[in-house]
């Protein structure tokens, strides 16, 4: 109690404040007392605090159950890292401004000549000059919105035998149809989904 300024009391010893209080000094050196605001449940084994708290130091916790946040402001200095797999995915509400900096998108190199997409990538660029086969994931998987370059990185003419043939999932379409071929000098697709069936060229 001497360190910390208060203490849980039961049993013998007769505290101040109303039932289930949280016991603490009410001055230096001063009497103990307890208040509504700061109590512990013996049954529940809970401990409840009303109003504000303070931590200079850390705070460790199996579980945050947040009931409700309130954030007016955040201010943060350095990197900051969201997520730890290509497979998490972040939602925002409203609009995202870059005041300074760039918008970096993820990037594969691609050196096969198959490849399933992913709903995680964004770039793939190709640089094996034999056939080269990509399936697109399902529109509805992506989510609408999701866009896609493709764009072939090597340095000759790709000829039509040796072209990138892009397919829609079964059913899908790419604009009308359910594939769609890169021939010649460094072509490039650049396409989105609607979420639904379809992906489309812009």
């Amino acid at each position: 109690m001497a360190e910390f300024g208060w203490a849980y009391l039961s049993g013998a010893v007769t505290g101040l404040g109303p039932a289930e209080s949280i016991q603490y000094l009410r001055a230096a050196d001063g009497d103990l007392t307890g208040s509504n605001n700061f109590t512990f449940n013996q049954t529940s084994n809970n401990l409840f605090l009303t109003g504000t708290m303070i931590i200079s130091g850390t705070i460790q916790a199996n579980t945050f159950d947040v009931i409700h946040t309130n954030v007016i402001e955040m201010d943060s200095s350095g990197s900051t890292n969201f997520g730890n797999d290509s497979s998490d995915a972040h939602v925002f509400t409203g609009s995202v401004t870059i005041v300074s900096g760039g918008l970096r998108q993820g990037y594969l190199h691609l050196t096969a000549t198959s490849y399933n997409v992913g709903t995680y990538d964004a770039i793939i660029g190709v640089s094996s000059s034999a056939y080269v086969s990509i399936t697109l994931p399902s529109a509805s998987v992506a989510g609408a919105g999701k866009t896609l370059v493709i764009k072939d990185q090597t340095t000759s003419t790709r000829s039509d035998s040796n072209k990138i043939a892009i397919s829609a999932s079964s059913g899908e379409k790419i604009d009308r149809d359910t594939t769609y071929s890169l021939s010649g000098d460094n072509p490039a697709l650049t396409l989105y989904s609607d979420g639904v069936d379809n992906w489309f060229i812009y």
